[in-house]
């Protein structure tokens, strides 16, 4: 990775997080699976000026602010998904305090749901 790539990404998470807002707001209007194919997002940002690649996606997606929106990316090639908070699938390199916080957010979801 370059020194470029890196700086360019950081001055960008804002960008990067407005985006990741944008379609999970849009998965979520249409009750729609809350994930984005890897491939895709990475267009999408590089069309906003973005240069990203999909390894560094992957490290800043560990840090604040995308960490409090994407939970991870599921799967490798052209079948991955980027996976947003909320998604019913779960990331395969997540922690446990991650399940946890996952679990607890579908929990709170479906007992909103029912009205309890």
């Amino acid at each position: 990775m370059l020194i470029r790539e890196f700086d360019e990404t950081s001055k960008y998470s804002g960008q990067l997080m407005a985006l990741s807002r944008l379609l999970l707001g849009r998965a979520e209007d249409s009750n729609a699976e809350k994930s984005f194919p890897l491939e895709s997002f990475i267009k999408v940002a590089s069309d906003m000026g973005i240069s990203l690649s999909d390894t560094r996606l992957r490290e800043l997606i560990e840090q604040p602010p995308l960490n409090s929106v994407i939970v991870g990316i599921n799967g490798e090639g052209p079948d991955a998904k980027v996976l947003f908070k909320g998604s019913d699938e779960v990331a395969p390199d997540m922690s446990v305090d991650q399940a946890r916080d996952t679990v607890d957010t579908m929990a709170k979801r479906a007992l909103n749901k029912k009205g309890i």
